[in-house]
């Protein structure tokens, strides 16, 4: 399992659409390859990380920032 199938697979399970984005065939491959679920424990994990309070100088992205 790579970090983008994790974070598909979370959307996924949150009832969300995920939107991944690559041009790279080899990419998608791997993106689609979700034959896993993650469990009630971790998906209660994820939801309930601490924010993060401070993106330093990245702040200034709209992003980041909070201003989207």
């Amino acid at each position: 399992m790579k970090i983008p199938q994790l974070c598909i697979r979370y959307t996924l399970q949150l009832g969300a659409i995920s939107l991944p984005k690559t041009g790279n065939p080899e990419h998608m491959k791997s993106n689609a390859q979700l034959d896993f679920q993650i469990s009630a424990e971790d998906m209660e994990l994820l939801k309930n990380f601490k924010k993060i309070k401070s993106y330093g100088d990245s702040g200034n992205f709209p992003v980041y920032g909070g201003k989207m």
